[in-house]
């Protein structure tokens, strides 16, 4: 999606011939953060000067002793930039999604788990609370990054299988950086 939107967006800005204008949409994707647990895309559209409306996705994969926790679900947020009169600097941000998760202990070994086997394999919906704090560099030709820490706070059944209570736990903090266009 994002290079389709590049394709489509890359020839205007080089046609205006390196005038700027402030950004009014972006279109960003954090798969790094996947690698601790929680990785996010979306599209925020400006509703004030420094502050943006986002509606994206997020992303859950994690896997400890066998046990594994992933699934998703879309999402809406707020985020507030500070030191330059558009969306860029400092940002702070807040968001909500409903989260589909699933958790499977089918390769758990029975040493990790305390009780006699139970069900494998459950999925529930859970409710993602989630907070933003980074910063934005945007380029001329509207290309940024987006070095963030993220939080997402997961309310719903725990454990969601015998042996996943820990992984829950430890579930939900993100580093990394978004990549993304603006326009």
């Amino acid at each position: 999606m994002l290079l389709g939107l590049a394709l489509f967006v890359a020839p205007q800005s080089l046609l205006a011939q390196g005038l700027r204008e402030v950004p009014q949409r972006f279109v960003f994707v954090q798969p790094l953060g996947l690698i601790l647990g929680v990785g996010t895309a979306g599209v925020e559209f400006n509703i004030g000067r420094t502050t943006t409306f986002e509606i994206g996705a997020v992303g859950v994969y994690s896997q400890e002793d066998g046990i594994k926790i992933y699934g998703g679900g879309p999402g809406v947020g707020i985020r507030k930039y500070f030191g330059e009169a558009e969306a860029a600097g400092i940002v702070i941000g807040g968001r909500v999604d409903g989260v589909w998760l699933q958790a499977d202990n089918r390769d758990a070994q029975r040493q990790f788990l305390t009780t006699p086997l139970l069900q494998q394999r459950r999925d529930h919906l859970y409710l993602g609370m989630g907070v933003l704090f980074g910063y934005r560099w945007v380029s001329i030709g509207g290309w940024f990054a987006e070095p963030a820490i993220s939080y997402e706070y997961f309310a719903g059944p725990r454990p969601l299988v015998p042996g996943s209570g820990d992984l829950q736990d430890n579930l939900g903090i993100s580093v990394g950086v978004a990549f993304g266009l603006a326009w």
